[in-house]
């Protein structure tokens, strides 16, 4: 009699840029939880033959920074760049998520309700920072108000994100506190789904 190997419950994790998700995801991580991010899928991506083929005859280079120069620009061309991603990152994020050992994992992923994937989890928390905190958090990170406002427009308004999410994890305060924030919550799925 063969066994079935029950999938893990799938906690979805999503902010926009400069909202305290990756500090969450890397506090999760951390404290012992198995965790798959959308970004790093895309980085490992950026490094195989075919991706790289493709971004050159599409973008004329596969450098992700030429990429990105480009289609944030251009929306016909991110949504092309997406249609050609998102099913290999789903891929590889699936084959990531059959050999989770633990009863639950965190898959982050920045366009978690853009690309419809909040239907694909079991659960979705999203981190929310509050615009006060936004000029600090950018600069920490060198990127410009108008470079941030321009990858802001891909994205969903926050209002809606807000609406859709299960849990909001409200980062409007200190690091520290976030990272408070995240350990209860972190603590939480551990009593529920070990």
């Amino acid at each position: 009699m063969t066994q079935t190997r029950v999938l893990p419950y799938v906690v979805g994790l999503t902010g926009s840029m400069a909202s305290g998700k990756s500090t969450v995801l890397a506090q999760w991580a951390a404290l012992g939880a198995e965790t798959i991010s959308a970004d790093e899928i895309v980085r490992e991506l950026y490094k195989t033959q075919r991706v790289r083929r493709w971004l050159g005859a599409q973008f004329g280079s596969s450098e992700p920074a030429q990429v990105a120069r480009v289609v944030f620009r251009q929306q016909d061309l991110r949504h092309k760049l997406e249609t050609f991603l998102h099913p290999l990152v789903w891929q590889t994020a699936q084959k990531k998520l059959a050999v989770c050992r633990k009863p639950w994992v965190v898959f982050e992923v920045p366009l978690l309700f853009e690309a419809g994937w909040n239907k694909r989890v079991s659960l979705t928390v999203l981190v929310s920072a509050s615009p006060k905190t936004l000029p600090a958090r950018l600069k920490a990170r060198g990127i410009s108000v108008a470079e941030y406002e321009q990858r802001r427009r891909t994205q969903g308004p926050e209002e809606e994100k807000i609406r859709q999410a299960d849990l909001v994890i409200y980062n409007n305060q200190t690091k520290q506190r976030l990272c408070e924030q995240a350990e209860r919550l972190y603590r939480a799925f551990e009593d529920l789904y070990v």
